[in-house]
């Protein structure tokens, strides 16, 4: 094997170590710790909000479903029962992409844009 491919051929075995290192030392530094406080930080209030949003759409549902109907002397909901939800969902669907600012996203058939073209190249 040649010089030329022993290069090409990855990293040599010298390096690892000194990747190690530099990756030990990224990990025991002071801003990697900030940086891991910061993210707990907001991730652990962000994920208790999370939770219970899905405890509350939980409950709603045994309500919607049981409760609800139970208290209209019914046993099990009549086959229109989701009608009136879905009315008032889409009028507010409706009425959210009409009068807010947006359109109500992007088009999907035209593609995702990211704003255009980089002026300058980067580099490299």
């Amino acid at each position: 094997m040649t010089e030329s491919d022993q290069r090409s051929a990855g990293p040599s075995k010298a390096t690892q170590p000194e990747e190690a290192d530099r990756l030990g030392e990224l990990l025991r530094s002071p801003g990697y710790f900030k940086a891991l406080v910061f993210c707990a930080l907001i991730g652990v209030p962000v994920s208790l909000v999370a939770f219970w949003f899905l405890v509350a759409l939980h409950e709603l549902e045994h309500v919607m479903w049981d409760g609800l109907p139970q208290a209209l002397g019914w046993d099990v909901p009549p086959w229109w029962w989701p009608l009136p939800l879905l009315l008032v969902a889409g009028t507010t669907v409706g009425l959210v992409v009409t009068r807010l600012p947006g359109g109500g996203g992007h088009i999907p058939a035209s593609g995702l844009h990211t704003g255009g073209v980089s002026p300058e190249p980067c580099p490299a």
